[in-house]
């Protein structure tokens, strides 16, 4: 197996919508969790021991892990909730960087930061400076 896989569950502008989504009563947020659940473990059964990566933002209180997003059907507060410890997050809105580095550091959540391509590389010395109170940063990358 490879080593590991980035799950895409970021930026989801239109969600909830569809007679499937409505048909299991749930708000965006459980909703959310639930199906990163499921990759997760559809990741763990062809990749045992594998590591799964995902995007912070939609899982993130601080980002857009609320109400009032977009297209969203319903508020994704919660859908934290669907994040194994074992998933690492990667957080990447630098302007609530302390924030979300301290959200997931409280879930139990290793965490890589992500330098985001329209900003100074040169900023990852901040986000550095907000990670230093946390352990399990195991981290940089910068998002081409």
């Amino acid at each position: 197996g490879t080593r590991g896989y980035f799950m895409s569950n970021d930026e989801i502008r239109v969600f909830n919508w569809c007679a499937a989504c409505q048909a299991r009563g749930l708000d965006a947020g459980p909703l959310l969790a639930d199906n990163v659940r499921t990759c997760a473990g559809i990741l763990r059964q062809v990749n045992p021991g594998g590591r799964i990566y995902v995007w912070s933002d939609m899982f993130d209180p601080n980002h857009k892990a609320h109400g009032n997003y977009y297209l969203a059907r319903g508020n994704f507060t919660n859908s934290w909730r669907g994040l194994d410890s074992d998933i690492i997050v990667v957080p990447w809105y630098y302007n609530q960087r302390a924030a979300s580095l301290q959200f997931f550091a409280g879930l139990g959540n290793r965490q890589i930061i992500a330098g985001y391509y329209d900003s100074a590389p040169t900023l990852v010395t901040n986000w550095l400076n907000a990670a230093r109170h946390y352990t399990g940063i195991c981290g940089v990358m910068y998002t081409t």
